[in-house]
């Protein structure tokens, strides 16, 4: 499994605005979840695909083909020190991680 944390620009939608936008890109599966930011990108999304091939194509094909979009920054999570409060690994004497 592969987890990305995506970055999205967009152009508000008129009317509904950014919450449109956001409900069209929530309606994917890989999306498991999506803020509205403050900063350079509009929205974050957390992204779980299959593999990475399947990441490239979701932001290739999917993300990259909604009107609105205007630029996408992904970032894909390499290892997992602290997640939900829980630290997943130990550190030695040294501070050094330990899986």
């Amino acid at each position: 499994m592969v987890t990305a944390y995506i970055q999205v620009k967009v152009t508000p939608a008129a009317i509904v605005g950014y919450k449109g936008i956001a409900e069209t890109i929530s309606q994917f599966r890989e999306v498991k979840s999506i803020y509205l930011m403050s900063g350079q990108f509009d929205l974050a999304l957390m992204v779980e695909c299959e593999s990475l091939r399947e990441a490239g194509l979701f932001v290739a094909e999917k993300l990259s083909a909604i009107e609105g979009v205007l630029d996408i920054s992904t970032h894909f999570i390499i290892e997992r020190y602290k997640e939900d409060g829980e630290l997943l690994t130990e550190t030695d004497e040294r501070g050094i991680y330990n899986a």
